[in-house]
């Protein structure tokens, strides 16, 4: 049983809590809770007693719960209360997003640190004017990261980190998150483990296309939060253009967007001269008739918010990485980048 915002009390202020910070939410509401000091105590506390018995009941039954946590009542409203927070950050950031405002007038662009930073059109704003320290971004004594491209606040983590180690940073613009941001003094630091490495591919053969090559993986995990990855190569004059596109479950509509990526190879210089990646919004309706057709007829669906653009040309091996990063958690995408195509 899915339990809805409606079931259970999310207070504003516990919402925007959660919403700019990038540690795990079990973590602290399991930290919190136990904190009548916390200024939000009174608020968490109201949120956790809210929780109808049904869904946690409901919760029990739920395997990969019952194998961490057993039958605990006081871990299982803890653990719907995380699932609710997550679900209602990632709804407001993607309607942010979608809105037809200029992103320049949203935060963070709108707050005092960043109004001597420049902000494109498309909502990005240079790698070159902020200070990297691994982990996040900083500028005038803020921190910030790069917009969240899943529910999870660590989802790009590993995407800037390889702009930085393939030495391209200073000709990227990315889009920063609305929420994820604050002063430098007290804004987290998180560091992540995980190896994100890139095969040979087989560029002879891509760079020989005469043909558009294209194809569809089925994710068959549980508790992967995309359902179909597509891609296709298409040879053109300018080059041979791959675009992909992870498209997220029914059930995610309205708090998790497709990841998308474009990029174009040119086989005479060896590298890609076109490389960006963003986000595309669908609302129920507009899923179901893009699942219809491939991606490589599905056309301009949906609501495309860009998270990164490279302005210059990179290595093969350079755009091999980036883009296992920027679809991470995908294994089916990194399997193919790993073995498929380096046969």
């Amino acid at each position: 049983m899915l339990c809805t915002r409606s079931e259970v009390e999310l207070p504003e202020d516990l919402v925007r809590d959660f919403a700019s910070d990038p540690l795990a939410p079990f973590d602290k509401l399991l930290r919190k809770a136990s904190d009548p000091a916390w200024p939000l105590y009174p608020e968490l506390s109201e949120c956790l007693a809210t929780v109808p018995p049904e869904v946690i009941e409901a919760t029990y039954a739920d395997n990969t719960f019952a194998g961490l946590y057993g039958k605990s009542e006081r871990l299982a409203r803890i653990w719907i209360a995380e699932r609710l927070l997550i679900k209602e950050v990632a709804r407001r950031r993607l309607d942010i997003l979608a809105a037809p405002s200029s992103p320049a007038h949203a935060l963070p662009y709108a707050a005092d640190c960043l109004r001597e930073v420049n902000v494109d059109a498309e909502g990005m704003v240079r790698l070159a004017e902020f200070a990297y320290d691994n982990a996040t971004l900083s500028a005038n004594r803020f921190r910030f990261i790069v917009c969240s491209t899943t529910d999870s606040p660590n989802s790009t983590y590993w995407l800037l980190r390889s702009f930085y180690e393939q030495g391209v940073a200073d000709h990227i613009s990315v889009r920063l998150d609305p929420f994820l941001w604050g002063p430098s003094e007290s804004f987290p630091q998180t560091m992540y483990k995980m190896i994100v490495y890139a095969r040979p591919l087989n560029w002879d053969g891509i760079g020989r296309l005469k043909e558009e090559h294209h194809g569809q993986m089925r994710s068959d995990n549980s508790v992967n939060k995309s359902e179909i990855t597509e891609f296709v190569w298409e040879p053109r004059d300018d080059g041979v253009h791959f675009t992909c596109e992870e498209l997220p479950p029914r059930d995610s509509v309205g708090f998790v967007a497709a990841r998308y990526l474009h990029a174009i190879y040119d086989p005479g210089s060896q590298s890609i001269t076109h490389f960006d990646g963003a986000l595309r919004i669908y609302n129920a309706q507009q899923l179901e008739q893009r699942k219809r057709q491939h991606l490589r007829k599905s056309g301009k669906a949906g609501v495309r918010t860009k998270i990164f653009r490279i302005d210059q040309h990179i290595s093969r091996e350079a755009f091999s990485l980036m883009a296992q990063a920027f679809f991470v958690w995908n294994s089916d995408l990194a399997t193919y980048f790993r073995d498929t195509l380096a046969t």
